[in-house]
């Protein structure tokens, strides 16, 4: 008998569990290893992408897993993706009934956000709230990123990620940056990006009663929002990515680029471009080829696209703040990369 809304009964709700953590921190790399790690256990996995932006990539580069993917585009999901979240979630249960649900939130998204859909939706359980952490690059909150404290605060689990790249003591130093702002979550580390799936899942919150009081205060939050909108009030539904400036841009490309030259390019563009990330044809001595660039603080590289990969027009996003004042540099950068 398939479940409906009405039929599904609390021991029944699918277990979903949220991944969040800032720009460039590999949460789509573990995620990644997490899928094929349940589905060599014939878990039926659901995978739900909350992006930033008008563009995705990760889509492209996570295809062929066979899992169903849900991308939710444009906006912060806590304004103008609320009800399409909701109801992507319901599509999902009731249309392919899977074992499990993982959410990857957007890098500059509240998590509490979707913790407050998750929690009133009938059909789900929400199973954990996990944050990944790039001990490379992670150096504390910035005092004015709310969503960065946010994602550290309101988390079951927190996962070192990169840790293969550091000494210990850079890592007993992410620690200290970690505990100013959370003291109760657990840490564990993921090397090269991999980690048991029974450390992740089926796990108790550390801090039920803060995280109540979180979700009761993101309810009131959202409350107000609806009822600015119900009283024809003008709101800009980017207002929340807007308050740390955060901004994003796509550029589109047939070009085809010297390898040295475009990390070159991109590497030297200035630190507030958080994150750039695409897919771009490269020159080879075979001809061109498309590859996928992840560049985060000024560390850029390219690797081999995927078997199957069937883009065939480059695209590259890039992140960061105030970014758009900047979109000559980077088209600077990949014209000298050419």
């Amino acid at each position: 008998m398939t479940n409906t809304p009405d039929s599904q009964s609390p021991q029944h709700k699918v277990p979903a569990t949220l991944f969040s953590g800032f720009l460039g921190s590999g949460k789509t790399t573990i995620i990644g290893h997490l899928i094929d790690d349940l589905q060599g256990q014939g878990v039926q996995v659901a995978y739900v992408k909350n992006e930033v932006g008008s563009d995705t990539i990760d889509q492209d580069v996570v295809q062929g897993k066979h899992i169903v993917t849900k991308e939710l585009l444009n906006g912060c999901i806590c304004c103008s993706l609320v009800g399409n979240f909701h109801s992507a979630l319901t599509e999902i249960v009731t249309t392919y009934h899977p074992d499990r649900i993982l959410i990857e939130a957007s890098g500059v998204s509240d998590p509490t956000a979707i913790a407050l859909t998750l929690r009133s939706h009938p059909l789900i359980r929400r199973d954990g709230v996990v944050t990944i952490v790039d001990v490379v690059n992670y150096n504390g909150v910035p005092e004015l990123n709310t969503v960065a404290k946010r994602q550290a605060e309101f988390t079951d689990l927190i996962i070192f990620n990169k840790v293969e790249e550091v000494s210990l003591e850079r890592k007993q130093q992410v620690v200290g940056y970690v505990r100013e702002i959370n003291s109760k979550a657990p840490i564990v580390e993921a090397p090269y990006g991999h980690i048991n799936p029974g450390l992740v899942f089926g796990i108790y919150p550390a801090d039920v009663e803060g995280q109540e009081k979180m979700l009761e205060l993101k309810k009131l939050e959202q409350e107000k929002h609806q009822q600015q909108h119900q009283a024809g009030i003008e709101h800009d539904e980017s207002s929340h990515l807007a308050a740390d400036h955060i901004e994003t841009f796509t550029i589109t490309t047939s070009t085809a680029f010297d390898s040295e030259k475009l990390v070159n390019g991109l590497s030297a563009l200035p630190p507030q471009v958080f994150r750039v990330k695409g897919f771009l044809k490269i020159k080879t001595t075979a001809g061109e080829k498309m590859m996928i660039v992840n560049g985060v603080n000024q560390d850029v590289e390219l690797t081999e696209a995927p078997a199957g990969f069937a883009q065939t027009e480059g695209k590259l996003v890039c992140i960061g703040f105030l970014v758009t004042q900047l979109k000559a540099e980077v088209d600077a950068a990949l014209t000298q990369a050419q």
